[in-house]
């Protein structure tokens, strides 16, 4: 019989299973102060034969490089590595993406100007965050204790499409891009258990985000399609046998065919949305069509607005109902 262990950090969940084959602990944990001592005391003097990071963000990777260094192997997506190989935004065809998505989205100038300045600063932040002996203060949510580090690692392992975790252990890696490219989610197939990372939570859908491709993709190929891909991956976890959830935030839940199917509903409600927008307004830029929906969120949460709107833009633009005529969205029907 395998056993679960929820090990909550903050805002996060990191899960060790225990099935015969070996001890696993599901996402490093982020890298707060106080973090390496609390799982320590949770693990009780038995460390993890492996970790596997669901995915590259620095909440559910940032201990990889401590992990690392005390000689427990890590295993992350391909499509992650340049999440752990350094500091994001400093890759030159990945900041110019950046910044042309901003200067061809429409947005009025004042506001380009501010959201390029906060890019900046994440910019600078992240370089502090790779580096710094130290830890940054809370941030005003406070999920967690003290502000992230995220210090650069490499992984041991690198899965590229499904396998098992180990020869000896009944733990299997499903490979989900759309959270991240390299998204993955653990499940073992026996008990009937997903670790779902942030493929899947309970009461909320995680939004799309505009993010880069790994390596070193410029022009308009520097952008992965988030959303697309995370469809459909719900739509593989939706075929899968599971019967419980154990996510990286929350608690965990049962019924995850529900949640699946919640999730999907919401995505094409969102979408419709989208693109009855397009029909009924006439063509626009991104931002045109972000200020029609959402007229007083654009300005002041412009990542998330713009990346939500963009997601569900390229799911029209896959499925040919929606064409792009230079920086213009235009509905076909």
């Amino acid at each position: 019989m395998a056993g679960v262990q929820q090990i909550s950090l903050g805002y996060n969940n990191v899960y060790v299973v225990d099935d015969g084959g070996g001890r696993v602990l599901i996402d490093t944990g982020p890298d707060y102060r106080g973090a390496r001592e609390h799982l320590q005391a949770e693990l009780a003097g038995k460390p993890p034969g492996i970790v596997v990071a669901t995915h590259g963000h620095l909440d559910h990777a940032g201990l990889g490089h401590w992990w690392r260094s005390s000689g427990t192997p890590v295993a992350i997506g391909e499509g992650d590595r340049h999440f752990i190989a350094g500091p994001q935004l400093q890759r030159e065809a990945e900041w110019q993406g950046y910044v042309s998505f901003v200067e061809q989205s429409g947005a009025p100038e004042d506001v380009a100007v501010e959201v390029l300045h906060g890019l900046e600063e994440r910019r600078a932040w992240s370089r502090r965050a790779s580096t710094s002996a130290d830890y940054p203060p809370a941030t005003r949510e406070r999920r967690w204790p003290t502000g992230l580090r995220y210090h650069p690692f490499s992984a041991s392992v690198t899965f590229s499409q499904d396998g098992a975790l180990a020869e000896s252990s009944s733990l299997e890696v499903v490979m989900c891009p759309g959270h991240t490219p390299g998204n993955l989610v653990v499940v073992h197939r026996r008990e009937g258990w997903l670790f779902s990372g942030d493929q899947l939570l309970p009461d909320l859908t995680p939004t799309p985000g505009i993010q880069a491709k790994g390596g070193e993709h410029g022009g308009d190929d520097w952008r992965f399609r988030s959303l697309p891909a995370f469809v459909r991956s719900l739509r593989r976890l939706r075929d899968l046998d599971i019967g419980r959830c154990f996510p990286g935030h929350g608690e965990p839940f049962d019924d995850v065919a529900a949640a699946v199917a919640a999730n999907l509903d919401q995505i094409d409600q969102r979408t419709e949305r989208v693109l009855q927008s397009l029909r009924d307004d006439g063509p626009g830029s991104l931002f045109a069509v972000c200020e029609r929906l959402y007229p007083r969120a654009v300005r002041r949460r412009f990542w998330q607005i713009a990346a939500t709107v963009q997601g569900h833009l390229d799911l029209l633009v896959e499925a040919g109902e929606v064409v792009v005529e230079g920086a213009t969205f235009r509905a076909l029907r």
